[in-house]
């Protein structure tokens, strides 16, 4: 197998997303491109989480006080989810700063600003994020379970819009920006997040190759064993209310045959119905 160092699979991840979208890279943005890679905290991951697999981490001996460091993912036992942060003009960037660096604490993951915006760019429909041909196509790529858009509601508050794309459900909220706000808003996130286990949908790719949004820091290892699932459905209150998910049979086996980049992995079929963009992945038992 040939290894790759956590730079060269930060910067495949960004570059694959251009090349997925069928745009060239400005020399403004492959700048961009290479201070996402040397800055490992803009991914919301520490540096010496990336070689280990999330099934591993909560299994080591707890370190000394003195060697702790930045947790990780520890507390979950499946890959973090994406979050799209969609931040209007006027709002500056303290809450979603504090939202990238704890958002891992809550089982998500902050993408990167210059992803999203790029996704938004070439995703038709994707002028109004209230519409669900845009939300559909983001919850594809770059992957996002939640879409959040942060307006400034004045006198130091944000009004904030969370589109669900796994339960095709909308929430509303406003919050400080500020420390105490963001704490309010992952709790929030985090909540409507564990609502419906993890999982992907694939799309093809460069040579009809079968891509999924989700790798290596998502805590997603190599080779691991994923569900070809049917849609599901969501579960609805008397009051139609959407409170969770029931995920669809399973009728087939896939696994991540390779990372193409931070974000992104190859997948292919290993038995049963092979995976089309139709299906959801979710993690085998």
């Amino acid at each position: 197998m040939i290894k790759f160092n956590s730079r060269i699979l930060l910067l495949s991840g960004v570059l694959a997303a251009s090349g997925l979208s069928g745009c060239a890279l400005t020399d403004a943005e492959a700048e961009q491109a290479m201070q996402v890679v040397d800055s490992p905290t803009a991914l919301n991951t520490p540096q010496p989480e990336w070689d280990t697999p999330f099934w591993e981490r909560g299994n080591r001996a707890a370190p000394a006080d003195d060697e702790r460091q930045a947790p990780s993912f520890t507390r979950r036992d499946a890959p973090l989810a994406n979050v799209a942060i969609v931040l209007d003009d006027g709002v500056d960037d303290t809450l979603p700063e504090a939202l990238v660096g704890r958002a891992s604490d809550h089982g998500m993951l902050v993408l990167p600003k210059g992803l999203v915006q790029d996704a938004l760019t070439h995703t038709p429909g994707c002028d109004d994020l209230a519409g669900e041909a845009c939300r559909s196509a983001l919850a594809v790529y770059p992957g996002a379970r939640l879409v959040v858009k942060i307006d400034d509601a004045g006198g130091d508050q944000v009004a904030v819009r969370v589109w669900d794309t796994a339960l095709n459900k909308e929430l509303q909220e406003r919050v400080g920006n500020n420390d105490q706000g963001a704490a309010r808003l992952l709790d929030s996130l985090g909540s409507q997040v564990a609502a419906a286990e993890w999982s992907v949908r694939p799309f093809v790719g460069e040579g009809n190759a079968l891509y999924i949004a989700a790798g290596r820091v998502n805590g997603l290892a190599e080779g691991t064993e994923l569900e070809v699932r049917e849609p599901g459905r969501a579960v609805r209150t008397p009051t139609g209310q959407v409170v969770a998910w029931r995920a669809g049979e399973v009728i087939g086996k896939a696994r991540v045959a390779e990372w193409v980049g931070a974000t992104l992995s190859r997948v292919e079929p290993v038995s049963g119905t092979a995976p089309t963009p139709n299906h959801r992945l979710s993690l085998a038992p």
